[in-house]
């Protein structure tokens, strides 16, 4: 156990010292903060443009107009002919949401947990108020009409796919491309460090204080430790930044879905770094590695496409796939579960099949990286570092 925790230590400290490493993290969080500050500094109207169709759509609007400052909005209203003229007006951008009646709008996209209160408190106002109007009501009749009824939102038109200028899909789908990014750079960090050391014979010496599988898990807990602290940096720096901003509205499914991230990295990095062990340990040159990577990296890219599938077929055959097989899970089930599309015994299933690949991965990894990590000549076949009696 001291051996794995010596290189675990050392690999931690190593790259976290590096200088590519704080140049590559402070462009990043340049990046974050330079996107959470940039609406800011170039301000413009932020008024929100809601048509009316009628009298009684107008007056709800009237009523929001009084209301706006209590829901921290700004709201310009917009007088339109009929539902044609509506559907107009929200195609060519002139509104961001029409109100065909005290009870239904009509928008071409998600209205935003905001301004939907906002509306819907106003519908709810003006028919107590005209309830309280009317003289014939009794008492009975007059308590049920103070009863909040949700506003019912209809899309302009139904759509295939997803909206990607939704705030939780443009959220968690950055996380997400995060989290492969850092799957795929430290994976292969794990493949370089361990080439890198039989090239240069260093793991002789090093093997002559630590057994093999000591090696092999400390590199990989290093390695990990350290993505888990610049994932844990980087979406700490966004959502703060998100909630001392307020750029975007953040829906609670976004912020749920982005958590899941963090368990979903930790797995996803066990899986993948088995992998690229396994590939650093048959070739004894870095000039070899990028050939023994590939397939590796090709299964992630696949993992990526898979959250475009998501995107587009959020039900599909594909994206429930996989969203389910270990490999791919990682990379598509938060875009899943950001959609409302997998439930919560869906993800735990997931996790379960993904840790349970872990399981059965991590020694066949172990076996084939004593297999191979002393043979520094040549490239070693798979089934000669597996059939090894060393270490």
């Amino acid at each position: 156990m001291t051996g794995t925790w010596l290189v675990t230590s050392r690999e931690f400290t190593e790259r976290l010292r590096s200088r590519a490493f704080l140049i590559s993290n402070g462009a990043i969080l340049a990046l974050i903060i330079l996107g959470l500050t940039l609406p800011m500094l170039l301000g413009g109207d932020d008024a929100i443009r809601v048509g009316t169709v009628g009298e009684e759509a107008a007056e709800v609007g009237r009523f929001a107009l009084t209301q706006q400052a209590a829901f921290d909005a700004e709201v310009e209203l917009v007088y339109l002919a009929d539902r044609d003229a509506a559907e107009q007006a929200l195609e060519d951008g002139s509104v961001d949401v029409a109100l065909l009646d005290t009870n239904t709008a009509l928008a071409d996209g998600t209205l935003g947990a905001r301004l939907e209160s906002l509306l819907a408190n106003a519908s709810n106002a003006i028919g107590v108020d005209r309830a309280l109007a009317d003289a014939g009501l009794d008492p009975q009749e007059r308590a049920s009409l103070f009863a909040i009824e949700r506003l019912s939102v209809e899309q302009l038109d139904e759509r295939d796919g997803i909206d990607l200028f939704d705030p939780s899909v443009v959220i968690v789908y950055g996380a997400v491309f995060v989290l492969y990014g850092l799957l795929a750079v430290y994976g292969q960090w794990v493949a370089q460090g361990i080439v890198e050391e039989k090239q240069s014979r260093v793991v002789e010496v090093l093997l002559s204080s630590v057994r093999p599988t000591e090696l092999l898990t400390g590199k990989v807990l290093g390695l990990g430790g350290l993505g888990l602290a610049q994932i844990l940096l980087l979406t700490g720096v966004a959502s703060g930044g998100l909630l001392l901003t307020d750029v975007v509205e953040v829906p609670a499914a976004a912020w749920t879905a982005l958590a899941l991230v963090i368990p979903w990295y930790i797995v996803g990095f066990l899986l993948y770094a088995t992998l690229f062990a396994m590939a650093g340990s048959v070739v004894s040159r870095v000039e070899d590695l990028q050939s023994a990577v590939m397939p590796v990296i090709i299964v992630l890219v696949f993992a990526l496409f898979g959250a475009q599938f998501a995107l587009n077929d959020p039900t599909g055959t594909i994206a429930t796939a996989a969203g389910l097989i270990p490999l791919t899970a990682p990379i598509v089930q938060p875009i899943l579960f950001a959609l409302g599309v997998a439930s919560w015994w869906q993800t735990l299933l997931a996790l379960t099949l993904a840790i349970g690949a872990i399981a059965v991965m991590l020694p066949i990894s172990a076996r084939i990286y004593r297999g191979g990590v002393l043979r520094t000549r040549g490239r070693v076949a798979f089934r000669d570092a597996w059939g090894s009696r060393s270490g």
